[in-house]
This record gives structure tokens, C-alpha cells and sequence, in this order.
């Protein structure tokens, strides 16, 4: 096909979905237009991004302060992976929730502050393999292809201080720059955010199941219907997202094959 053809965008805004819904149920008002965009923020951001999509995964470049804090990201709901350069090299480390988190109690046990202390590490594990990070953009520059090297060489770890909004490095963590994998919540209220075409159909169902879920007057046998349909495009944008090519299951049986002991 030429290049030449136009063709449907593979992103879409949340107002799509919205405006989708609404022309399914004849409602051309507007009426109902907040309170429908506002149901499908809560399902992109509760369901669909940390459980079913990687469309809610974002890299973040931070700054370590001298108390061996960052600060965490407004939109942070957990993380995947953290590094910081070492060597050339990015060296991904580990979570440990023995460091001390940095509170002052007065003499009665109330907490009244936070020492600048980063706490004390242990280590584990050992070097295999390397870790991808998702790709992203960074000051404008699409960056595919990053990866670390995995914790346990070393006694640095860090430890999430959600209390506070920060992570938390041990002493051995070198001051620098933290690269940072996480879940992030990415919608913004007015509807333009991107979201991809294949979570499409959940979110509509999702929308017109939760639109009746509260409602009295709806029968129950029709709210069943409605969430059996969105449990359905649920499971086809799994089967999607876990789909894998020809090519990829044949280097799966080579690989199984090559690795078979020889007689």
C-alpha cells in the first residue's frame, strides 16, 4: 500500500471515546459529556494502564539532592525499575525496605520532621542479563533501546517513601542522575491525551457499563450484560497485548531445541 494513502491514526483521544459513546446512545446534548469523560479517566487510569497496558508506563530523568533524595513525579503511582549511571554503563539497582526512612520523632513520639539521612544498605542478587527500560521520549528525542545492568554488584538500593513523595538512597548510592521507569496516571482532564486504538472498545464498554451501574432505575440482568461485555473486550485486548508473531515462536522452539541436552 502506498505511503501515499491516507490512514486512521493508531492513537486517539479520550474525547474520541467519549464522543463514541455519546453517538451510541443518540445523545447529541453534551449533557452528559463531563460526567462520561470523567468515568473514562478513572477506568484508562485505575484499570487499563496498570494492569492490562503499557500505554501508562513513563521514563523520568531526576536529580539526586545531597541528602541522597529525588523527588518523586506528580503523576507517580509505582515504580518499575530505577538506575543511574556507573562506568558508561547504567546500573539498575534494588529496593530495600530496611533503609531507615529519615523521621524525627520529639520526646512524646511525635513525628515532627525528616532528617537529611539516606539510611543504611545491604546487597543481593547477582549479575545476569540486562533491563530494557520502555521507550520514551527525552528533551524531544525518541530514546528506544535503553537498558541497565542489574543490582546486586554493589550495596546501593533505594527505598519508596510514599509518605513524603521521594525515594530514599543508601549511603553507597552515588550522587547522580536517576533514570526512572514508572506507572504513571498520563490523562489529562480535557480529553487530548493519546491514548492507543486497541483500548478502544474496552473503554467504550466500560463507559456504558458505569454510566447504568449506579442507576436504580436500570435493570440488573441489563448491568450484567453490560460488564459481561466489557470482561470480553477485556480479554481480547489481553490475547492482543500477549500476541506474539511467527517468527518470534519459531526462535522460541530453536532456542529449545539448541538448548536440549545431546545424545
Amino acid at each position: 500500500m502506498s505511503n501515499t494513502t491516507p490512514k486512521a491514526a493508531g492513537m486517539v483521544t479520550l474525547r474520541y471515546v467519549v464522543m463514541s459513546v455519546l453517538n451510541r446512545l443518540q445523545d447529541y446534548s453534551m449533557k452528559q459529556y463531563m460526567r462520561l469523560m470523567q468515568i473514562g479517566i478513572e477506568c484508562f487510569q485505575e484499570d487499563l494502564a496498570m494492569y492490562h497496558i503499557d500505554a501508562g508506563i513513563d521514563v523520568v530523568y531526576l536529580h539526586m539532592s545531597t541528602a541522597k533524595t529525588v523527588a518523586l513525579p506528580s503523576d507517580f503511582i509505582d515504580y518499575r525499575k530505577i538506575g543511574y549511571p556507573r562506568n558508561g554503563k547504567l546500573q539498575v539497582i534494588t529496593k530495600n525496605d530496611n533503609i531507615l526512612l529519615p523521621r524525627v520523632f520529639d520526646d512524646t513520639g511525635e513525628y515532627v520532621g525528616n532528617l537529611t539521612y539516606s539510611g543504611v544498605a545491604i546487597g543481593a542478587g547477582e549479575l545476569s542479563g540486562i533491563v530494557f527500560y520502555q521507550d520514551h521520549y527525552r528533551n524531544g528525542q525518541f530514546v528506544g533501546g535503553l537498558y541497565g545492568v542489574p543490582g546486586g554488584v554493589d550495596i546501593s538500593s533505594f527505598r519508596i517513601d510514599k509518605e513524603n513523595r521521594q525515594i530514599i538512597f543508601s549511603d553507597d548510592t552515588p550522587r547522580s542522575e536517576v533514570v526512572m521507569e514508572y506507572v504513571t496516571n498520563g490523562l489529562k482532564t480535557d480529553g487530548s491525551s493519546l491514548i492507543p486504538r486497541e483500548v478502544v472498545p474496552a473503554l467504550r464498554n466500560y463507559i456504558l457499563w458505569q454510566k447504568d451501574e449506579c442507576d436504580p432505575r436500570v435493570a440488573y440482568n441489563a448491568k450484567e450484560r453490560l460488564k459481561r461485555e466489557y470482561d470480553q473486550s477485556i480479554e481480547a485486548l489481553r490475547s492482543f497485548e500477549n500476541m506474539f508473531t511467527a517468527q518470534e515462536y519459531r526462535q522460541m522452539v530453536y532456542s529449545t531445541y539448541t538448548q536440549s541436552p545431546k545424545r
